[in-house]
Order: C-alpha cells, then structure tokens, then sequence
C-alpha cells in the first residue's frame, strides 16, 4: 500500500526453496544475485508514472529459430492522478522505442535514462481515463544486467525464450508501470511466433491462429489483477496436457495446463499429478483458488528454480516441494501481494511454510516435524538475523534464505502455535480477503492487525519478536525427580544482545520405559526460571519440543535421583544432544562401548574402577544406540538416543 523508496533493477524469486536443511534448491536459485544488481534510489517510484493502469493489450513478434530479438506493441489503458502534460513508462534504455500513439497522433517522447515520459499538448485531465500505444524492439537477451528477465537459451530440444521479472525485471523486455502500488487490472497477450513453438503465459488460451505458412499467433487473456513482476510468456516446443483439480462440494473442477519439454513428458505427467491434493488443500485451509474462472499450470524452463507467475507458474522440474511452493504463492503472493520489500517474507515466509503444511497434511506429521527441525537447524545455526531486511538495497539480504523464507516460515508456525489452527487458519482467510487487499497488495502491519482482530489479542510484542528481533533463544534445562516432584531449571541466554529476553513456551515431555509421559508446557518469564512440578511416574528421560513448535537452540540434562539411588546402573540425560552419565550404584564400572543400530563399535572406554563417567556424543549423528557398560560382575545394555545437536 505504500510506495517503495527503493528501485531495484533486477531481483529474482527464490520460489523453489524447500523446508528441508539441504540449500541445494535455494543456492541454484540465488546463483542469480551473486553479481551486482543496478540499483537505482529515488525519493518516490511512482511519482513520475502519474496513472493508476487499468489495461494492456500486448502484442509480442519473437522466433526462438531466429535468436532472442522482440518487437512489438504495449497499450496501455488508465486514469490520470493529476492534470499534467506528460507521463511515464518503464523501459530499460538499450531497447528502443518507436514511437508512441496518443489520440490517433504521433506523440512526443522523451527518453530519460529507464524511463520514457509521453507528451500531450492537449495535457491529460485529473481524473480522465485514456491511453497511449508503445511501437518498441530490441534484444532483450543481450542486454548487460538482464540476466534472466529475458533468457535465450536452449534445452536438448530445441530454443527457448522465456522472462522472469521479480520484482524490478520487466522493463529490460517490455514497456511498462513498475509498481508495489498499482496491479494491471486486466490484460490481453499476444503473441507471434514459428509454428513449432507453443507460448505458455498467464490467464485462458483463447486463440491460436495460423498467419503465414509458419507463422502463428496465440492469445492469452487474463482478467485478474496482477503485479507487473508476474506477466510473463515462455515459448518453446512444448508438449501439453492438462489434469483437473476436483474440490470438495462443488460440481466444477480446476484446469491444471501443463506445458513440458518434449524429453520429460513422460515423467511429468507422473509427477505433476501432485499438485491436485495440493491445490485440493490450499483451496480448504484458505479460500478458492484465487483465479478459478481460468486456470492454473506449469511451464518448465531453463533457469534453475521456479517462479510463481500468475495461473502459470515456471518451473525448472515438477519436485514436491518447487510444485508446493510455487503453487502456494498463488495465494500469498499473487493475489495479496507484498506492499514493500520490508514485506516480502508474507509471500516467501507464507510459501516455504505451505511447503512443509503440504508435507504434514499429504505425507504426515512426522515428515511435518522433519521439514520444520530442519528449517530451526538451518535459522539456528548463526546468532543473528530478523526477517525484517536490515537493508533491501542489497539482494541477498533481501531475499535471504535463512531468514526472509525459513525464519519467516517459522515466525507462521510460532504464530499458529500461539493462536491454534482454528484462529491462524480464520485469520490467513481473512488476511487473503478483507478489507482492500484482495488481489492487491498488504504490509506486515496490516497483517498484524488481521491477526489481532481475529484473535482478539494483542500482538505488538510477538512480531516485534518474531518479525524485528534478531537471532533467538538459547536455553539451557535441568531436572531433577525426587519422588512425584520434579525440580526445573532453565536459563535463556538470547542468541543476539539485541534482544534482551525471548518470551517463548518452553515444552518438556517426560517418560519412562513403561510408556507413561506427560508433556509440560513452561513460561519462563527471566533469563533464569526455576520452577517445581509434579508427576505422576517416575521419569526416566526428558525431551525438549517433542513436536517442534518453538524456534530456539536447547540443551537438556538431568535425572531421576531415587532410581540412582534403586537401580544398579542408570544412564542419563537419556534421550541427549551433549552426553550421557553412566551412574552406577554398588557395581565398579570397568569399560563401556557403545555401538550404533547396525551393530558397529564407535566408542569406547576404559574405566579404573570409576563409580560414573561420561560419554560425549560430539561426533556421533543423532539416532539410536546400545551401550554396554562392562562392570567387575555383569555387563549391563541400555538403549540410549543421540539427539540432533
């Protein structure tokens, strides 16, 4: 809703990225930004355009046979903001304008670096609705800074053209209102090229007509708003074929258009057949799919990641993460759009996390847990970092792996933990449909504000949190049992000195090999917190988070001191990220081995008469071991769990 201060020439999506740990799929998309962006400051991005854009008709010559040059025409239909005599559009200046028709008449231009202003004799009236027509060419693949807006390239196929303009792109391939304030209300694409070739783009395939013997032209039409970063075109030598998405109560169903290169066809008809139940629980977590009268689709390209263009999204390959990712940007995203750059994380925070919902709807919780340690792991592993952009001038703060997708993943799974599904799921419904945002644009703030209205709390203090601060929570925990009371100690030490004090749940499971357990949910409200509870059994381990709802790094220690004093041997913390004690009560500790779950040796230690001893777990990954703990009389096994670190 506001305009951004910052104009950046060229930035593209991390649309690909998954919730695992792995960064293979993000570091194939960030490729792109480790060379200098064009940045260009002004006080006011769109001061200088003076028009809210109601329409375009674009009208696009290419033929990948023949190399990557474009010609072709833009109208572009809006009402005027003010009486002026001039108006701009965006175009980068190595593609040259034509001319430009206004009223019937060839109008005077003026080019201004990357942008071109529109004169009007008679001036344009505050408040009229009017247009002008943009006759422009150019090779948009060779201009330096493009890199990948417009891509010329080849698969083993054949040529392909294809555009990826997030956020500040499209003008290095067509005329255009660069905007985070203003969607294209409606558009019509057409597009001419060899016959060879089909043309994937956004909205319904109304036409294909043949021009010449091997010339034709296809017609999209769209009729949703949409952010100009999100038109896009593909032209290749597709094959196509489609799927339909059937929802729940309702007698219609959803064309899912897939354009493919001709060496996968095979098995991307086996694989895309994954974003039905994705598109299935997306539309009955949130509201419909946002452009149901038209479609939704795939267009594989050559760059390596996907991009969620709108009702097409393109992709690289058909993996369940990239389909979920891309596809739940349909939502957050496309139809609400970011307001600024500082938001950006409401569609790439909303994206990662749907990637891993789809994992705990569709394949499980306990595959939902895997995704979502392994994003805590990635967050966690360094102290700093807030999903709010220290600085969105620069590329790879902005679009951050570590902290906009997967720390801004986790600030949703901390706010639906806080609120519970019912209230989270009613507010994302109304965030997507209240008040002006639908199939506009929103803010953090307003976001905040959903989120407080539906729940009818206070949230300042939880995105001040969650969104502002810097790194997270450390926290170190003791037990000990006596009887039914067990004695708690935690002390929070905040990863970043920015932040004084986490207010965070601080969930303990305890059990015992009889399967009795109890999970106790603690507040701490110091640094330092004691506190007493009472159980019901005698524990024999304790573990922190069992089902993964807090985003803080924890160490876990203690022990049951009457089986100490009952027991022969005891081995404790039992499950532990750190170490295990060996206790023993009257037998001499002579030796203990642990050996890993397909029977090999990987510690061991002798022991002189000891009464306990320590093993530490540096080194060993996490998983389930046997200990034998050799004594001056028996050899005790006890089965002990390494934590992830």
């Amino acid at each position: 809703m506001r305009a951004s201060k910052l104009f950046i020439a060229l930035i593209f999506s991390y649309g690909i990225v998954n919730a695992q740990v792995t960064d293979e799929l993000i570091c194939a998309e960030k490729a792109h930004f480790h060379r200098k962006a064009l940045i260009e400051k002004r006080a006011n991005n769109d001061a200088y355009h003076g028009y809210n854009i109601g329409y375009h008709r674009c009208f696009w010559k290419l033929n990948p046979y023949e190399g990557s040059d474009i010609s072709g025409s833009v109208l572009f239909r809006f009402r005027v903001d003010n009486t002026v005599d001039s108006l701009a559009f965006d175009l980068i200046q190595q593609l040259q304008v034509d001319s430009v028709l206004v009223n019937g008449k060839w109008a005077k231009t003026e080019r201004r670096s990357n942008q071109v202003f529109v004169f009007n004799d008679q001036k344009w009236k505050e408040g009229s609705l009017d247009s002008f027509t943009v006759y422009y060419h150019g090779n948009p693949a060779g201009i330096p800074g493009g890199w990948g807006a417009y891509t010329y390239d080849n698969h083993a196929t054949g040529p392909i053209i294809h555009t990826l303009s997030q956020p500040y792109g499209a003008p290095f391939w067509w005329p255009c209102k660069q905007s985070l304030t203003d969607k294209i209300d409606s558009i019509d694409i057409f597009v001419e090229t060899h016959k060879d070739f089909k043309v994937g783009s956004n909205g319904l395939l109304l036409s294909d007509v043949s021009t010449s013997d091997e010339l034709h032209k296809i017609h999209w039409s769209h009729r949703y708003p949409v952010v100009t970063y999100l038109v896009a075109i593909a032209v290749t030598n597709y094959v196509e074929f489609t799927d339909y998405a059937h929802f729940d109560g309702r007698s219609d169903s959803l064309p899912v258009l897939n354009y493919v290169f001709p060496q996968f066809e095979a098995s991307s008809r086996s694989e895309v057949k994954d974003i039905l139940p994705m598109l299935r629980l997306m539309d009955s977590l949130f509201i419909p799919y946002p452009f149901e009268k038209e479609k939704y689709g795939h267009a594989q390209f050559t760059w390596g990641g996907g991009m969620e263009h709108q009702t097409m999204s393109f992709m690289v390959n058909f993996s369940f993460d990239l389909m979920a990712h891309e596809v739940a940007h349909q939502w957050f995203g496309d139809m609400v759009t970011c307001g600024s750059w500082n938001d950006l994380w409401l569609n790439e925070g909303y994206a990662t996390y749907l990637t891993a919902v789809c994992h705990e709807y569709l394949r499980g919780k306990e595959d939902f847990k895997f995704q979502m340690r392994a994003m805590r792991n990635n967050i966690t592993a360094k102290d700093d970092g807030s999903v709010k952009p220290s600085d969105t001038s620069q590329v790879n703060v902005l679009f951050n792996g570590r902290l906009t997708y997967r720390k801004g993943a986790w600030l949703l799974h901390m706010l639906r933990n806080e609120l519970g599904d019912s209230l989270f799921f009613e507010g994302c419904r109304t965030f997507l449909t209240g008040g002006d945002r639908a199939f506009a644009f929103s803010t953090t703030n307003e976001y905040r504000e959903v989120m407080e209205s539906v729940s009818g709390r206070d949230l300042q203090w939880f995105f001040k949190q969650w969104y502002e601060g810097q790194g997270h929570p450390e926290l170190k925990i003791n037990w000990e049992q006596r009887g039914r009371e067990v004695k708690i100690k935690i002390d929070q030490t905040p990863s970043h000195s920015s932040v004084p004090m986490w207010n965070i749940p601080v969930p303990v499971e305890f059990s015992n090999v009889s399967g009795e357990s109890e999970l106790c949910i603690l507040r701490p409200k110091e640094l330092s917190f004691d506190t007493v509870i009472t159980l019901s059994f005698a524990a024999d381990t304790a573990v922190f988070d069992p089902n993964i709802t807090v985003l803080a790094k924890a160490s876990l220690g203690g022990l049951n001191l009457d089986k100490i004093q009952k027991e022969e041997v005891v081995v404790a913390p039992n499950p532990s990220s750190t170490e295990w004690n060996i206790y023993a009560r009257n037998p001499i500790l002579q030796k203990v081995e642990v050996y890993n779950d397909i029977g090999q040796l990987v510690y061991s230690k002798s022991l002189d008469s000891a009464f306990n001893t320590k093993i530490p777990l540096l080194g060993l990954s996490s998983g389930t071991y046997i200990t034998k703990i050799y004594t001056d009389n028996i050899v005790y096994s006890r089965k002990c769990i390494k934590e992830e670190d």
